[in-house]
């Protein structure tokens, strides 16, 4: 494996727009997509597997050791393009884009086969994660970071695949270093699919470090306190 170039000081590889990074990741959630819902008969599939694998050892010939995040210990926006939920080179990532208002944090998503439990309806671990990052999201936009002490998740309603649902997330209280956020996973006539609550702590490791420096430690995660 040959040693990867050092990043920029934005945490891209010299040269790599941001758009490429995007629109490549994008490409390679649509192949897992077909892969999960082809109908190919043997032969195509063996080809298919061959260019595969081809792809994957260009790749792998050069890329970083461990994690995204561990290798772009910048933070910020290009910090979190690892993250399983919002990353933007993750293509295990829906990703969700979050809008933000004063106490509100929300976003909308289609999501599709990929995240299946029950026959044509959102597993509910991936509700959980989502919730769980939502309530996080919210937690930092209000300057309140903090890592994951406590997630509850109510599942009120199935929620249905391939169609528009909102995930949004309001503060409930503050107390110190505590933050309790609560959302809700809902239709486009908004019916409550699921509604979490989250307590959010900010870690011991991090009380003596500026807003900036937490941010870019920020995992969402952790039950550290």
């Amino acid at each position: 494996m040959s040693s990867s170039p050092t990043p920029g000081t934005d945490g891209h590889a010299p040269g790599v727009p941001t758009e490429l990074y995007s629109s490549f990741t994008n490409s390679v959630r649509e192949l897992a997509d077909a892969t999960l819902r082809s109908n190919a008969d043997a032969e195509t599939l063996a080809r298919a597997e061959a260019l595969v694998r081809e792809v994957t050892a260009t790749l792998t010939a050069d890329q970083i050791p461990g994690t995204h995040g561990e290798s772009c210990p910048q933070g910020g926006l290009v910090g979190s393009w690892g993250n399983t939920v919002v990353g933007l080179r993750n293509p295990v990532a829906i990703p969700l884009v979050f809008a933000y208002e004063t106490d509100r944090v929300w976003a909308e998503f289609t999501p599709g086969a990929l995240f299946e439990g029950p026959p044509g309806h959102m597993h509910g671990g991936v509700i959980a994660m989502f919730l769980d990052q939502v309530l996080g999201e919210l937690a930092v936009h209000l300057n309140r970071p903090g890592l994951t002490a406590n997630l509850s998740v109510d599942y009120l309603k199935p929620t249905k695949l391939n169609t528009v649902l909102r995930i949004e997330a309001w503060v409930e209280r503050t107390e110190g270093f505590k933050t309790w956020t609560t959302g809700t996973v809902s239709t486009a006539d908004g019916t409550v699919c699921a509604k979490g609550t989250g307590l959010f702590i900010l870690p011991r490791f991090l009380r003596e470090k500026s807003l900036a420096e937490i941010t870019e430690a920020q995992q969402h995660d952790a039950t550290t306190s």
